[in-house]
């Protein structure tokens, strides 16, 4: 059934939380970063934090009510084409930020619907903090029918050109997907469940797409504060490519693009699995400070 086009502009209820170190500290655990800036207030000052920062895909952990947002994920199968946040300031422990989302469009394409939805992340004081855009593939099951839940992987492809960021090797398990689906919240059963995985004709389980993008992230964060004065990334954007399976080997590689006057500085960013198939491809940009250095 066609997507509801009045849903555009709809906003779903306000969720407010204060970011507290716990939950911050479970968040990095999940992905395995095991920077300090995340549980300590030291090295987060030292780094040029004014507080315990929250990591960059922090906010996902507010997930999108579907049913608000006009979504039936009984009848209708729910996929994420592509994820972008842009981070006006940094957030963290004691912040206390309001989160809403808003339907921003809907396009119905051969049989499926696109809909972008944005996320908006205030502070406190009403101040912009995150804006997140997710694409979402949204089309009707069809008893019977075999779901295709994700594209297939690409072939490797060119090298991006530019300064290499340092890489980063993840090796996913289940505990791990287990642990992200308790720390963002989000506990589709294709990513916990062997069963109901195989009932939508997958072979097993599959990480979530975000935990590809919060390895994205750290490629970035730790090369940025691993020396003070090189800036703080303003913007993330990834395409999810292929599925990530348990047991997977990832390569997390990025490349600073070359300087351009009176511009942030620019990266991109993606991930190969242990047959060199791209499962995430994405850039950013940094903002402040010496991001050349």
């Amino acid at each position: 059934m066609p997507l509801d086009p009045s849903l555009v502009g709809h906003e779903t209820s306000p969720q407010s939380d204060v970011i507290s170190a716990t939950a911050v500290r479970q968040f990095a655990d999940a992905i395995a970063d095991s920077s300090p800036i995340y549980r300590d207030l030291d090295a987060a000052r030292a780094a040029g934090y004014t507080m315990i920062p929250a990591l960059p895909t922090f906010v996902t952990r507010f997930i999108v009510p579907f049913a608000e947002a006009g979504l039936d994920t009984e009848h209708s199968q729910v996929l994420h084409g592509e994820q972008e946040y842009v981070y006006e300031r940094p957030i963290g422990v004691g912040d206390t930020v309001t989160v809403r989302h808003r339907v921003a469009s809907i396009r119905q394409s051969r049989g499926m619907a696109l809909m972008t939805i944005e996320q908006l992340c205030d502070t406190a004081t009403g101040e912009r903090a995150v804006t997140g855009k997710a694409l979402l593939v949204v089309r009707d099951i069809v008893p019977g029918e075999t779901a295709a839940t994700a594209p297939t992987a690409s072939k490797p492809a060119k090298e991006r050109e530019g300064d290499p960021l340092p890489t980063l090797t993840k090796t996913v398990t289940q505990a791990q997907i287990d642990a992200y689906a308790d720390v963002s919240n989000d506990h589709n059963p294709i990513h916990i469940n062997p069963e109901v995985a195989r009932s939508v004709g997958l072979d097993g389980t599959i990480a979530h797409g975000m935990l590809s993008m919060a390895f994205a992230g750290q490629v970035l964060t730790d090369w940025l504060t691993a020396q003070p004065g090189r800036g703080r990334l303003g913007r993330l954007r990834v395409r999810f490519q292929a599925m990530v399976r348990p047991g997977d080997t990832l390569t997390c590689r990025g490349a600073l693009r070359p300087a351009e006057q009176g511009k942030p500085r620019q990266a991109d960013v993606w991930i190969e699995n242990q047959r060199g198939e791209r499962v995430l491809t994405g850039d950013a940009d940094i903002v402040g400070g010496d991001s050349g250095a």
